[in-house]
């Protein structure tokens, strides 16, 4: 009964692995937010939606890579839980190599194919050819995003969760500066964006690669005996996690595919300016799902099952209080956020105030609807995950928007993601009360 129970949790672990992941995650999705500033202030506002059309492809990268590097990180870290470093670091070289070459086929296809891509993504006459110069540059460093990511996620379970911060933070700050250089000095607008968020990126995995090289990581990049039946295991782990950054991709091609043709291109620009702070909540609460997942995984290999829904609870509690202060800051300032992107005398900014209020309110059910599919996948319960996940983002959430721009007055989109996360939030909680109703069940014939 006791190896059922375990040891208490520790706010302390909790801050140790759930900080550096927030950190990590903030400063992987300012790579956009800062180009977005930057072409904005240097290039107008036309460039900056360019930017913003083009995000679903960054989205897709970053999905890849968190479908493969989530699942893995999940059977490597149960596999240093029993104490075998040997398999753990099979599992991660060859989740390193699949990666390698998937980023390969990308930027080959993405090179030949960009402007297409760029209109399907809702690229109209005045943004075309500026997205179809973002995509372009940014493929060539394909490998760079999705290899990155996956060794960023790595260095946690190899319980050196402070590497995350340096290498995602050195590459932030060399972004900022050739965005600087190349946006605002060279003057170089969208492909300077690009090239700066590209090789800032090359930073990033070069700092992370050297650390996995060196004497100091526990897990290996090394030759491996293949095991690809590694990947029925690791793909549906990775769904939920993955499902965000697809969700983000999709949604954002929707809204940029309606608004154009109900509301007109202009409406884009509005709809950037929250896309680009949506991202940035979207990573707070994916960073500290990541940062629990490891945790709870771990205690639940050693049979703590307390400790892991402790460390849930934890979760879902700073999730709700990062993102209390978000909705404080669009109810109070939404002006503030705006300029960043707007103006000050932009005709778009009081829209784009009002759509700031509405939006924001969905903020605080999107941090509890990751944290339960964080919580299942990290139990490794995919099929409950990724149900809440993929339904979330392709189910509720389109109904929602196709209904609040068709039949609610126009305007009412706003309001979209609040409808679409509320109904999720539902099912969401639902499947977790039946999920945890039947363990405890489980449990106490084990002890009895």
């Amino acid at each position: 009964m006791s190896s059922l129970q375990g040891a208490r949790c520790s706010l302390k672990t909790f801050s140790r692995y759930v900080l550096p992941s927030v950190a990590a995650m903030l400063l992987f999705s300012l790579y956009t937010v800062v180009d977005a500033i930057f072409i904005a202030k240097g290039a107008g506002e036309t460039a900056m939606t360019s930017v913003n059309i083009a995000l679903p492809f960054v989205n897709t990268l970053s999905g890849i890579s968190i479908l493969l590097s989530m699942g893995t990180a999940t059977l490597v870290a149960f596999a240093r839980g029993r104490g075998d470093e040997e398999e753990a670091s099979g599992l991660f070289s060859q989740t390193v190599l699949v990666m390698a070459v998937i980023s390969a086929l990308i930027t080959v296809s993405v090179a030949i194919f960009a402007e297409p891509l760029a209109r399907q993504l809702g690229a109209g006459p005045s943004t075309i050819a500026g997205t179809t110069s973002y995509l372009r540059i940014i493929s060539l460093f394909s490998i760079c995003f999705i290899v990155s990511y996956c060794l960023e996620v790595m260095v946690k379970v190899d319980d050196k969760p402070h590497m995350a911060i340096v290498g995602v933070g050195a590459s932030f700050l060399v972004n900022i500066v050739l965005d600087y250089t190349f946006v605002i000095v060279f003057g170089w607008g969208v492909p300077g964006a690009a090239w700066a968020t590209g090789l800032a990126q090359v930073v990033s995995l070069s700092i992370f690669l050297y650390y996995f090289f060196s004497r100091r990581s526990h897990l290996k990049i090394k030759r491996f005996q293949a095991r690809p039946k590694a990947f029925l295991r690791i793909l549906p782990l990775g769904v939920a996690d993955c499902s965000v950054e697809l969700i983000i991709a999709f949604l954002t091609m929707m809204y940029n595919q309606i608004l154009f043709h109900r509301f007109g291109e202009e409406s884009m620009t509005v709809y950037a300016v929250i896309a680009y702070l949506n991202l940035f909540v979207f990573m707070i609460m994916q960073g500290v799902a990541q940062g629990m997942m490891h945790l709870v995984s771990l205690h639940l290999g050693k049979g703590e099952t307390n400790s892991a829904a402790g460390y849930f609870r934890m979760c879902v509690g700073t999730s709700l209080l990062f993102s209390a202060l978000f909705v404080l800051l669009c109810q109070v300032a939404p002006e503030t956020i705006a300029l960043l992107l707007l103006d000050p005398s932009s005709h778009l900014l009081p829209e784009t105030v009002a759509a700031l209020r509405q939006f924001s309110l969905s903020f605080p059910l999107v941090g509890i609807n990751i944290a339960i599919a964080g919580y299942f996948t990290a139990c490794e319960m995919p099929i409950p995950s990724i149900s809440l996940s993929l339904g979330r983002g392709f189910v509720f959430a389109p109904i929602a928007l196709v209904l609040c721009a068709f039949l609610g007055g126009g305007r009412l989109i706003w309001m979209a993601a609040f409808f679409g996360e509320a109904a999720c939030l539902v099912v969401s909680l639902v499947v977790l009360w039946w999920t945890r109703r039947r363990r405890s069940q489980k449990e106490l014939l084990v002890t009895e």
